[in-house]
């Protein structure tokens, strides 16, 4: 566990007072080259995520290509939500898009520190409320905007995303071909 972490805690969980020696036990810091997977489609996900330093990405393979539904930054979490809570094979695979640090806990340790200290429980909750307020959200400005309100929005809400992102990965998650996306790209610079 990394001071990092222990920060977002704290920032989530003012009144926090659990001593980070007590939680270290619990997560598992270590470093994922780019393109490396975290987790594959099919495979048991039995981890959650969080990144001190780099980027990932949420997707799922159709007919050989890579669609793209999520990142995570630094002080983000990210996981295959759908089966971490009950141990079935993954829907979705994880990767790295670059040389990233990342904190994980299992979900056998997940489930004894929410037991041992439930304060804990609280601010996974807030990760988890945010995580799907997120996913709503993109899912509403998705079918309600149009591709280049889409990538306006985007860019200008996040432009440190858009520059982190490879265009293959970013264009798949905008649900555009990597020509589509150089041609919002001009439109939205211009």
């Amino acid at each position: 566990m990394t001071e990092q972490l222990m920060a977002h805690i704290r920032r989530l969980l003012p009144g926090f007072v659990i001593p980070l020696e007590a939680l270290r036990p619990c997560f598992r810091t270590h470093s994922v080259k780019k393109g490396a997977f975290l987790l594959k489609e099919a495979e048991p996900c039995n981890s959650i995520h969080f990144v001190n330093k780099g980027c990932l990405y949420l997707f799922y393979d159709r007919n050989n290509r890579e669609e793209v539904i999520h990142f995570a930054l630094e002080n983000w979490w990210l996981t295959d939500y759908k089966t971490f809570c009950d141990g079935r094979p993954a829907e979705y695979a994880i990767a790295a898009v670059e040389d990233s640090e990342i904190t994980s806990i299992t979900r056998e340790d997940y489930e004894r520190l929410l037991l041992r200290f439930p304060m804990m429980a609280l601010y996974f909750n807030k990760i988890h409320e945010r995580a799907y307020g997120a996913a709503l959200f993109k899912q509403k400005t998705y079918a309600t905007l149009t591709k280049e309100a889409f990538y306006r929005y985007f860019r200008t809400t996040y432009p440190e995303v858009v520059q982190r992102i490879p265009d293959a990965i970013f264009a798949s998650y905008m649900g555009v071909s990597t020509e589509e996306l150089c041609l919002l790209r001009e439109a939205f610079i211009s």
